[in-house]
């Protein structure tokens, strides 16, 4: 049956794949049509679609196809809601923690995992939450803000990977502890408002060999956190540190730590630069460092994306405004975009100066 898009109603499915001025489709064959799906086929200015013929067995999807494909208003509103107490309350925990260790106390991991267990088991299972966590923070607490981070990141990784849900909570415990190793770095170059000297650099490069020393002795620690917390600094082509280790010497959890530890890292505000946009780090992470991270590990990463659905915000970087109204799989780092003051839709894809800068606050 064939229809123009006005005439459609959320929970029918569309017949075929339907193209816009792209080489993919905007929207796929057997997709149950929701509000954002209709907007996007109006964005785009199709005039005809194709539905599936309305027989019995279609009136039963019709009708419980929606329940599936769109969360309750409840849902939707709880979710960020539920994170972000959680993970402020991460951090505190982990801010008293990390003091204690620059004071001489021992790493406990069991207080350790009852700070951030909550916090990564939402993340992982509501990443939505993941959105909340990239906005929250500051830079006079950054540390704390991103070891954290680091723990529901890296775990929403493994996840996404296929890891049980049990190596999922150890690698979230493994980037917890990635910089304990950074209580034993002087606090004068931890609170350093500038870029660090060479001398400083050195310093601070030692920080996951101290982190190692601090949990090699402990009988709760696994190999894996272990090494990851040695391993999270090396690259996949020899160039990381301490040891530059590379290859299949580096264990899986360190691979996810690596890339997830970067992702963050380029995604934050610090004193000495501005933060980039998860878009652009995700276009550099697959360009520029191309060869140094786990390629499955990046998809991964670039699956977090997701959370910038049609109908977000941004600024580009010519200083245009604008929506979201798709987003390629091919090219999630470049999706097509709706300008505030022409209302011309424009393909990132097909703009190669032209790259998401920001994301604006709902």
């Amino acid at each position: 049956m064939i229809i123009h898009p006005s005439a459609a109603k959320v929970g029918q499915v569309l017949a075929t794949d339907h193209f816009g001025r792209t080489n993919h489709p905007i929207i796929k064959k057997n997709t149950v049509l929701t509000d954002e799906h209709l907007d996007i086929l109006s964005l785009f200015m199709i005039r005809e679609i194709e539905i599936v013929s309305e027989t019995s067995e279609n009136k039963q999807t019709t009708k419980t196809a929606p329940e599936k494909s769109k969360p309750s208003p409840v849902s939707s509103i709880e979710m960020p809601g539920a994170f972000l107490p959680l993970y402020n309350e991460a951090v505190k925990r982990f801010k008293v923690l990390f003091i204690n260790w620059r004071a001489g106390a021992q790493i406990d991991v069991l207080t350790l995992r009852n700070a951030i267990v909550p916090v990564v088991e939402k993340g992982m299972d509501q990443p939505g939450g993941l959105k909340d966590m990239q906005q929250a923070g500051n830079t006079d607490d950054y540390l704390y803000y991103h070891a954290v981070s680091l723990s529901v990141l890296s775990a929403f990784i493994a996840k996404k990977l296929g890891f049980s849900r049990g190596d999922c909570l150890q690698i979230g415990v493994a980037g917890a502890l990635c910089d304990c190793g950074m209580s034993k770095i002087s606090p004068a170059i931890l609170k350093k408002k500038g870029p660090l000297n060479l001398h400083e650099v050195k310093e601070m490069k030692q920080h996951s060999i101290q982190g190692y020393n601090m949990l090699k002795k402990l009988p709760a620690i696994k190999e894996g956190v272990l090494l990851g917390v040695l391993q999270h600094h090396e690259r996949q082509d020899g160039s990381g540190y301490p040891l530059k280790v590379h290859g299949s010497k580096l264990h899986p959890y360190s691979r996810i730590l690596a890339a997830a530890d970067v992702y963050l890292a380029m995604t934050s505000e610090r004193p000495y630069r501005k933060k980039l946009s998860p878009f652009k780090v995700i276009e550099l992470m697959m360009k520029d460092q191309f060869g140094q991270f786990d390629p499955a590990i990046i998809r991964a990463v670039t699956d977090g994306l997701s959370i910038f659905s049609a109908g977000t915000r941004v600024r580009l970087s010519d200083g245009q405004t604008g929506t979201i109204v798709f987003k390629e799989d091919s090219h999630p780092a470049r999706p097509i975009i709706q300008l505030d003051e022409s209302s011309a839709i424009i393909s990132l894809r097909d703009n190669n100066d032209v790259f998401i800068e920001e994301v604006l606050s709902e």
